[in-house]
């Protein structure tokens, strides 16, 4: 599956061939490797590294092992797609275990299901029995709870102590607002895309819109990092929305029989 958008990922042969050298090194299988960063949420800069999330099973003799196999697997490589320590990395690869992915996914974890619904596919491809389950059974509790989290980090670790005021932690203060809002509206899942949803009809004031705009412009333009003075439009739009309740209930497991069914469809090779 090639992605919508090819020129946000100049290095996606490169990705797609590392997958396969995953593989045969870990020993595993990848149902499917995508992109979740800002290449997949359309606010790349010409600096934005890859950020590489993937799903895999084990060989079925592993599943019954009295030692557990980890679960989570995380790799690091550089622009030369060669492996490197995590501080120097360009590709940042973490995969999870088909068991470990479906328990969070059965919980409305939103980067389970973003993983779900992201549109740029590196190597396989979404289940489709997964993806469905996402669609139809989220929690929408657990998903405004995530993304208003997502805001108030961003603004009141980085933006609001002075820390790190830049036009990137601008973006992903607003990416978690503007999620939320969606989710309270619409009661859907935001597209993965920001631009899709931050431009939704209504969602915020004509101004705020115009100036998320002009930044993301700036941050394509290598500008993100760019240390700024505060933009009193925004920091008085996100304290607005900061004020709000969060919502705050406990992720329910909403029928795992499905999804138990189809980890071991998937175990099995069947």
């Amino acid at each position: 599956m090639q992605p919508k958008y090819p020129s946000t990922v100049p290095l996606f042969p490169k990705i797609a061939t590392l997958c396969k050298q995953v593989e045969k090194e870990q020993n595993i299988k990848i149902l499917f490797a995508i992109e979740n960063g800002s290449r997949a949420w359309r606010m790349e800069s010409e600096n934005s590294d890859y950020d590489v999330r993937f799903v895999f099973v084990r060989p079925i003799e592993d599943y019954f092992c009295l030692k557990t196999k980890q679960d989570v697997i995380e790799l690091y490589f550089d622009k030369e797609c060669k492996p490197c320590p995590v501080k120097e990395n360009y590709i940042d690869m973490v995969g999870f275990d088909i068991q470990k992915f479906v328990r969070l996914l059965a919980k409305s974890n939103p980067t389970a299901i973003e993983w779900l619904i992201t549109d740029i596919t590196y190597h396989g491809q979404q289940n489709k029995v997964l993806k469905n389950f996402a669609e139809k059974n989220f929690n929408p509790i657990s998903l405004i709870y995530h993304y208003q989290s997502l805001c108030n980090q961003n603004y009141t670790k980085y933006i609001k102590s002075g820390n790190l005021v830049s036009f990137k932690k601008y973006l992903y203060a607003f990416r978690g607002l503007v999620n939320a809002l969606f989710v309270k509206r619409f009661n859907k899942i935001p597209p993965i895309a920001f631009n899709e949803t931050f431009t939704t009809k209504s969602l915020l004031p004509d101004r705020v819109l115009q100036k998320i705009q002009e930044i993301i412009t700036l941050k394509k333009q290598g500008k993100e990092k760019e240390i700024i003075s505060h933009i009193p439009l925004f920091d008085n739009y996100i304290e607005g929305f900061l004020k709000e309740p969060i919502a705050k209930e406990e992720p329910k497991e909403r029928h795992i029989l499905e999804l138990e069914k189809e980890i071991k469809r998937i175990i099995l090779g069947k």
